[in-house]
């Protein structure tokens, strides 16, 4: 058992005594690593997943708060919790509806920050001062947010919300490995030339093109590496889940893996109506976000080395770096296929 894997287990169990909703999100994050189904290794004896729901924090039915892992961006992700922070500090319900909370990335921080000035938004509402709306709200989303999100309140009462390295290597991990549910109905994008949609389908072939290469090489190990047409996703056997963490920091700290991160969580967030986690509909130019993803894919396969002496002095590094392509692949595929009306080749 990874170290990865030990810590979220020993949280969630230490957690149980004093917070059972921390628990269940510490072992949901343990169950997602470990595909819904391992033993963990508990006071020197092996406990199963099923038996673990008798500290009562893995029964998902009854929990039905707890449906973050079914989203697909990160700002819905927040937006519900903020949600759910109001409701429990007992401000009006009806203040704010989900698509109405301020909430946006932070281009000017080190690191992922989301920042919401809400407690702004509410201070005529609930007749109180932004600080001491942000401050309560805070507290609420700190029990909440555990050990994703690092939560703290500006002088000018701004709440921020900071992914920790643990956080973000779950979610990395996500885009990895999560499949992008196909939408419901056909996305209506105008007809690109092909010299336009060139750029993102060289960079989706050379994706898989990078992944083959990987699992020919031992690097990481391919469920199914030789397939006749591109695969919704590239299902990875080992390592998994991936070395995104080094004593609890990330490994990814390169600009351009930052930026190429910073990228896929844009994309992410900017296609939540397409998701259906939203209700407000806004123009979005498809061809656009996949363009910007595509460049910062470019660079950073082009700055970023994963054979060489990267793979002989740092596999995890490798690996990790894979990881990125990986989760570019799977985003380049589905917006291509299903909104741009483009093939997204396995090859060039």
């Amino acid at each position: 058992m990874t170290s990865e894997k030990t810590g979220f287990a020993n949280m969630a169990i230490q957690s149980e005594m004093t917070d059972p909703d921390r628990a269940y999100t510490s072992l949901a994050v343990l169950a997602y690593f470990s595909q819904f189904y391992i033993n963990i290794q508990c006071n020197k004896k092996y406990i199963s997943m099923v038996e673990f729901s008798k500290y009562k924090i893995l029964n998902m039915e009854s929990k039905s708060k707890h449906w973050e892992l079914q989203k697909l961006t990160v700002k819905t992700l927040l937006l519900s919790r903020l949600q759910s922070a109001m409701e429990r500090a007992n401000l009006p319900e009806t203040a704010l509806k989900l698509d109405e909370i301020p909430l946006n990335r932070s281009q000017n921080s080190i690191g992922v920050v989301y920042i919401s000035a809400i407690g702004l938004k509410l201070a005529k509402v609930c007749q109180q001062t932004p600080q001491a709306i942000a401050t309560q709200l805070a507290e609420t989303l700190q029990g909440m947010c555990h050990r994703d999100f690092a939560v703290t309140v500006t002088p000018s009462a701004i709440i921020e919300l900071q992914f920790t390295p643990p956080g973000l290597a779950w979610w990395l991990q996500r885009l990895a490995q999560t499949p992008i549910p196909v939408t419901q109905s056909r996305i209506l994008s105008p007809i690109l030339s092909a010299d336009r949609l060139f750029p993102l389908q060289y960079s989706h072939a050379r994706c898989c093109s990078l992944v083959r290469m990987a699992h020919r090489d031992r690097l990481i190990a391919i469920g199914q590496p030789d397939v006749a047409t591109t695969p919704q996703i590239w299902s990875l056997t080992a390592p998994n889940p991936l070395p995104w963490l080094d004593n609890e920091q990330l490994r990814l700290i390169h600009p351009a893996e930052s930026h190429l991160i910073s990228q896929l969580l844009t994309v992410r967030d900017s296609l939540a109506f397409v998701f259906g986690e939203c209700n407000q509909e806004r123009a979005i130019d498809y061809f656009k976000l996949a363009n910007s993803l595509s460049e910062a894919f470019q660079t950073f396969y082009s700055q970023c080395r994963i054979w060489g002496q990267v793979k002989r002095e740092n596999l995890k590094l490798a690996q990790a770096r894979l990881g990125l392509v990986l989760a570019t692949q799977s985003l380049l595929r589905f917006m291509l296929e299903e909104l741009l009306n483009a093939v997204a080749p396995l090859e060039l």
